[in-house]
This record gives structure tokens, sequence and C-alpha cells, in this order.
């Protein structure tokens, strides 16, 4: 029986090896890949030491600091976890695990639009990765749906591959970083539309255009690719019958993240915490592998 399990490849995940390795524990680490959702961002500006780095670059970067300390290392997809007696039963496709303690760390996914269009384009002009699959549309029109940090990032990186590149904004106003902002509202290849909402996702075999709605009634707009940035849900349905979940569906933790299950941790996006940045996945990592580490010290 393990000390711990870790389940989730992340920033948040791997911290909480990294503290886990340096306390000595018996552990591991599973996830079906590792490195998180910045692997997918184009670049990085606000990790500090790093002024400007690209996401893969950083991913790799803190995932070879983990590899370092010999952390044991199992690659695959945890769907079942229950709670017998003292200890936890874990199991993922291949094999079943025990453990004294948990922490989940699993992150979220892509949130969809739920539009006509949306499920029958993807990966047919749309997307909800520009590092991904930008490079697709070099030279063609293309819509960033959102205007928060992910999608301000992925216009600024589109704007360097696309001809044209239309913002979709929900709100008045740019809600994400004024320093991401200012370098879309002078560029000459971004359009940005405030208090637009998308009816439609146009096309026949590819996406051809969007329809959206605004204040002063619908538009179609011509286009070949739509990228979707409008947040994330995080990924709980393993766990969703053994701790509580608050109404947007994120675990709710104490201030050493465990659930009010004796044992079982949470970090990172899973969590509710009110920003989405990394170096707060970092600190809860940290704070649920310490927390761990006490939990089993009193007992």
């Amino acid at each position: 029986m393990y000390d711990l399990i870790i389940v989730g490849g992340g920033l948040a995940g791997i911290t909480a090896a990294i503290y886990a390795a340096r306390k000595e524990m018996n552990f591991i680490i599973i996830s079906p890949e590792f490195g998180g959702e910045i692997a997918n961002t184009p670049y990085v500006e606000n990790w500090p030491g790093e002024k400007h780095i690209g996401g893969m670059e950083l991913a790799q970067k803190y995932f070879e600091h983990m590899k370092s300390l010999n952390v044991n290392i199992v690659e695959d997809i945890v769907t079942e976890i229950k709670k017998e007696g003292e200890k936890f039963v874990v199991k993922t496709y291949e094999k079943t695990f025990e453990s004294k303690t948990v922490i989940w760390a699993t992150g979220s996914k892509y949130r969809e639009l739920k539009v006509p269009g949306e499920e029958k384009f993807k990966g047919r002009g749309v997307t909800y990765c520009s590092t991904c699959d930008g490079p697709l549309f070099k030279g063609k029109t293309v819509a960033v749906v959102g205007a928060g940090n992910n999608g301000l990032t992925s216009a600024i990186y589109m704007s360097e591959i696309a001809e044209k590149v239309y913002l979709i904004n929900k709100n008045p106003i740019i809600k994400g970083d004024a320093i991401l902002a200012e370098k879309l509202i002078n560029n000459k290849k971004v359009e940005i539309i405030h208090n637009a909402r998308i009816k439609e996702i146009r096309g026949e075999k590819l996406v051809t255009g969007i329809t959206i709605i605004t204040p002063e009634g619908e538009k179609n707009i011509n286009l070949q690719g739509v990228i979707v940035n409008v947040g994330y849900t995080p990924i709980t349905e393993p766990i969703k019958n053994l701790v509580h979940l608050d109404p947007s569906g994120y675990v709710s933790v104490d201030a050493k993240k465990m659930t009010h299950v004796p044992g079982f941790f949470a970090a990172g996006d899973v969590v509710n915490n009110p920003y989405k940045q990394l170096v707060i996945s970092a600190s809860d990592g940290c704070t649920a592998a310490l927390g761990a580490y006490d939990y089993l010290s009193s007992r």
C-alpha cells in the first residue's frame, strides 16, 4: 500500500509529486500524459524567473524536474476511487492500487459553446487549442471566442499566423489582463467585437462562417476557423460520489486542500480558486502534498 497516490499530470500534480518526493513518501503519480493545459499555451509571461517562455517548454521543464527525483510514474487513466475503511482503492484501466491518501489534481477540460455546428465541425474548423491547431489556419480568417487571458493569448498568437482575426467578446469590455489587451487593440489584423455571442457555426464539409448576435442584431462572418477559449470544466467524474462538489462542480477543500473525506485532497483547477493561474496551481500542489504528509504523520 502506498502512502499517497497523486492523480493528474499538470502543474498541481507535478508540484505535489516534487514535494512528496522531498518528504520521501512512498507514492505514485497517475496520468495518461504530463504537462497540463499550459503545454497548449503559445507562451507564458507571468512565471517567476521566466520573462517569456513557450508553454510546452515550461511544461517540459517541470516534468523533467519531477523525473529527476525518481518519481514512480504510472501512465494510465483513473476510472474510479473508493474508500474502504482507512484505505483508498484507486482503479485504472489496467490496474488497481491502494493508498492511505490521495491528491486529486486532474485539472479541467475545455468548456464548449453548446451552439449549433460546434459538435459537427470539431476537427474541421472548430478547435479549442490555438497552439495545437493554429498553424492549420495560416493565411486564413479565424474567430477567437472568449476575451479572458486564454482567449487574448490565442488571438495574439493567431494574429501572427492568420490573415484576419475576429475576437468575439461577450462582455462590453475585455476582462483579461490589460497588458495582453493592449497588444490586440492596435493590431490591424485583429477586429474586436464586444457584446457578442456565437449563435451558430456554419459550413458544409468544413467551417465557412459564424453567425453572431450583437445589440445591433445578427451578423454573419465568413471565416475558416473558430478557436473556442471560454473557460474550463473541472474533471471530477470518477470522484463525484466520493467528495463534496460545489454548485459549479469544483471540489470543496479546507486550507490544507483536504476534502470532507479524511485523507482525500484536491489541488489545482479542480478546486474553485478565484483565479486560474500557474502559480496558484503550484501552490495548491505544494499545500496538498504537505497536507497529506502532516495527515499521515498525525496518525
